[in-house]
């Protein structure tokens, strides 16, 4: 059973490993993450999931005025098509919309076949491209949310 909590200062360092396994080319480093936790809980909210004691995926946001920005959203290979990242984005963006935001930004990988139908699902369009945003050759694809006011 998979459960959910708030990402903690502890959980960095596997979170480091796994950004390596992941996202090989471009990972996010121990300083960033404990640079995003700085923010907790004022303007960041990141969040964890459980299957019992192993961290199967993690996701964060983050407020820049009336927009919330997903800064990450991974689950792991072997627990992926489970609902997992469909809770996690859930969990984020309920925690924006208390805080009064409009719109979801994102950055996504361009190609990345697994999480564009879960963004396109739940509301989001591409909007732009950023090229070489993780690496050279590695493009982004910025997708935005708005939300009925």
């Amino acid at each position: 059973m998979i459960s959910y909590r708030d990402m903690i200062a502890l959980d960095v360092p596997i979170l480091v490993g796994l950004e390596k396994s992941i996202f090989p080319e471009s990972p996010w480093s121990a300083a960033q993450f404990k640079e995003e936790l700085s923010g907790v809980p004022r303007t960041r909210k990141y969040v964890v999931a459980m299957d019992e004691n192993e961290l199967v995926g993690y996701g964060g946001i983050a407020l820049a005025g009336d927009v919330a920005d997903i800064h990450t959203l991974t689950v792991i290979p072997t627990y992926r098509k489970r609902g997992i990242a469909t809770e996690m984005l859930h969990l984020l963006e309920n925690w924006a919309i208390e805080r009064d935001v409009s719109a979801f930004m994102l950055e996504m990988r361009e190609g990345n076949a697994e999480a564009q139908p879960l963004y396109e699902k739940h509301g989001y369009s591409v909007v732009s491209r950023r090229d070489n945003y993780y690496a050279p050759g590695i493009h982004a694809l910025i997708m935005r949310k708005e939300l009925a006011k």
